[in-house]
């Protein structure tokens, strides 16, 4: 688990690094500062300054990833090895990740994935890290090429090539450069995960326990997701939603919200099935066909949708707009209408083409 250090007396986090002179000091005398407000760490009863005390941050962990991280972990200790190939698989993985982390705190998608304070919280924390990281690396990165720059092995020149040492030197400069703003990067995210922390005890919210370690009758991280199911499967999920959204529902302001919430997390996850998870979200043709003859329905049930909103008298939802807006609005309708119809036809053109190769063996057969 992630160990966060904090000032044992106010609770808040604590670096060990000022923000200012932040390489030079880095470790020094094993002094601690408040991330919020670059405060040394609180005194003691005897008025010295305290030993930062390590807790751990609870993230929620499912089953289901927990032993691709000990995975991760054992690949990449410390102590490990350190060759190109390996520094290659770091960097290919975080790039996996960093596009997963942008995905997941998307407009829709993080209703889902940050559900909580706590939750921000521990997000934040590990940005304010990795900005550290960053910095670190920066720094150690610009020192290391100008080191090396002078040596025949590294560079494959002559010692007395000073172009390339010359080059060097603007690249450290450039480095250190970019090493200082990841630094103050890192102190303003530091002091915004401080403060998500207090508001997360405040409410009383903590990040919970692993998923698959919380045990019957305890607190959860959120009383919503207490109440949802632990194993919830897709089919459950499609009922759920359905019963919710549909011939029977109700229509208010705060149904639609959901409604287009909803359809905007589902349509994120259908826009990686057909990109990166293409190979395992669509296997065969016969799946392919399937989910272009749903996306040529719900195409058609959208263009249905606008088309009515496009042609209907003015309503409550047009108060305050003047006639040439409202107008304007009713016409960019009708060209979206135009255009999904179109979509809608080359999607019924995708999903017959598709379906081809399963009619002709069902008709050899």
């Amino acid at each position: 688990m992630i160990q966060v250090p904090i000032c044992p007396v106010c609770h808040e986090p604590v670096v060990d690094q000022p923000a200012e002179n932040w390489t030079s000091a880095y470790r020094s005398g094993g002094t601690w500062w408040h991330l919020a407000d670059n405060r040394p760490i609180c005194p003691d009863a005897d008025g010295n300054l305290s030993p930062a005390a390590f807790v751990e941050d609870q993230l929620r962990i499912d089953s289901a990833t927990s032993a691709w991280i000990n995975t991760m972990t054992d690949l990449f200790a410390l102590n490990g090895s350190s060759t190109p190939a390996r520094l290659g698989s770091a960097i290919a993985a975080a790039e996996h990740l960093n596009r997963w982390l942008h995905t997941a705190t998307g407009p829709f998608s993080a209703l889902l994935s940050l559900p909580n304070a706590a939750d921000v919280a521990s997000l934040l924390g590990y940005l304010h890290r990795t900005n550290r990281l960053l910095a670190r690396v920066h720094a150690q990165t610009g020192s290391y090429l100008l080191d090396q720059a002078r040596q025949t092995q590294f560079t494959g020149l002559d010692d007395d090539n000073e172009e390339a040492i010359d080059a060097a030197a603007d690249i450290h400069v450039w480095l250190r450069d970019a090493a200082d703003w990841s630094a103050q990067s890192a102190q303003a995210t530091g002091a915004a995960w401080s403060l998500i922390r207090t508001l997360a005890t405040l409410n009383g919210a903590t990040s919970g326990t692993r998923a698959d370690e919380q045990r019957p009758g305890g607190n959860s991280a959120s009383p919503a997701v207490a109440q949802v199911p632990r194993e919830l499967s897709p089919e459950h999920l499609g009922e759920l939603v359905g019963s919710a959204f549909g011939d029977e529902a109700g229509f208010t302001p705060e149904l639609t919200h959901s409604a287009a919430r909803i359809l905007g997390t589902t349509a994120s996850y259908l826009a990686n099935c057909l990109g990166p998870a293409r190979s395992a979200a669509i296997p065969t043709p016969h799946d392919l066909a399937d989910l272009t003859t749903s996306l040529t329905y719900l195409t058609h049930t959208l263009m249905g949708g606008l088309q009515h909103l496009a042609d209907s008298p003015r309503g409550s939802e047009s108060h305050g707009l003047d006639d040439a807006d409202a107008t304007a609005i009713r016409a960019s309708l009708t060209d979206a209408v135009v255009a999904l119809r179109f979509a809608a036809s080359n999607l019924a053109t995708v999903s017959h083409t598709a379906a081809a190769p399963e009619q002709q063996n069902e008709e050899q057969r």
